[in-house]
């Protein structure tokens, strides 16, 4: 019995020393933080209301930048731009008449200035009277006003002109903007309207998204930061592709230190400051979804020695 006891204790003690090495002595081992996949997401949204006439995307469909999405009702805008294309119209005939005027009145000018000048020297030499004179210089002074005038109409129409130019662009602008094309290459993921349906300025009518590139981000502790560094390629585990490893390069890192986000499960979890981390993911082959949970694998990296 005392030999029994005797191994019984010797057991114990290497159990208490391999605990003690691997436990206390030996380096702590490190979690591997998780997050869910995301994908850069644009709502698309018309500049203006009216009537949506066409959608042509349905709900997972592929498209490509520039492609037509939906086609608003603009008919009331075409028929406004048209009436101040009419204006502008009037206004140019105007504008060519009021220049029309100032050539007349230079012409009406410069004759009775010259005129005036000659004869103003055949009155020195008493060949004219006084009041041919004055009837002359009163002639000047009317051209003068004539032209004078037309210039002011002139510089008038030409701000008409210019506030119908702006209106127009305003009118093209608005057609333009009546067809909402696909901001980026990517997949449908709402379609949030329908042929028939009022659409309102800012109300989102479809949601695209980017799904050829995966983001993930992460949440590292002060002291796992030296472990990662733009540019580097880590391990990744998706729970949904049952332990197959894929490839995540690392694209940004949060230079200011912020609490763990709130879905962290516990308490104390959640008081730690940490440093958002993100990581890109290549999907060629649309394995990856929007909210898939993933966890990255940190390559130990050479401490610097102090």
């Amino acid at each position: 019995m005392k030999v029994g006891t005797g191994k019984l204790r010797a057991a114990a003690l290497v159990v208490l020393v391999a605990w003690m090495m691997t436990g206390c002595g030996g380096a702590p081992e490190r979690a591997n933080p998780s997050g869910t996949l995301e994908a850069t997401k644009i709502n698309v949204a018309p500049a203006i209301g009216g009537r949506v006439l066409e959608v042509r995307a349905r709900l997972g469909d592929r498209v490509s930048l520039g492609d037509t999405l939906v086609v608003l009702d603009t008919e009331l805008i075409r028929l406004q731009r048209a009436q101040t294309e009419a204006n502008q119209q009037s206004i140019v005939a105007q504008r060519r008449l009021a220049e029309e005027d100032i050539r007349q009145a230079k012409r009406s000018l410069e004759l009775a200035e010259t005129t005036l000048r000659r004869l103003e020297v055949l009155l020195d030499e008493g060949s004219a009277t006084q009041q041919r004179v004055d009837d002359l210089t009163t002639q000047r002074d009317v051209a003068a006003s004539r032209l004078t005038a037309a210039r002011k109409r002139l510089e008038v129409f030409a701000a008409e002109q210019a506030k119908v130019n702006a209106a127009l662009a305003v009118f093209d602008r608005q057609l333009q903007d009546g067809v909402l094309t696909a901001p980026l290459d990517g997949t449908v993921l709402v379609r949030a309207t329908q042929p028939g349906e009022m659409a309102v300025p800012g109300g989102t009518l479809m949601r695209i998204a980017n799904l050829s590139k995966m983001e993930l981000r992460i949440f590292l502790g002060e002291e796992d930061l030296d472990l990662v560094r733009v540019g580097q390629a880590l391990r990744v585990l998706v729970d949904a592709l049952e332990g197959e490893e894929l490839t995540g390069t690392v694209i940004w890192i949060s230079s200011e230190a912020e609490f763990t986000p709130r879905n962290v499960q516990t308490r104390e979890a959640r008081a730690q400051l940490v440093y958002a981390v993100k990581l890109r993911l290549a999907n060629p082959h649309g394995r990856l979804h929007i909210g898939m949970p993933a966890e990255v694998r940190l390559q130990p990296a050479a401490r610097k020695s102090s």
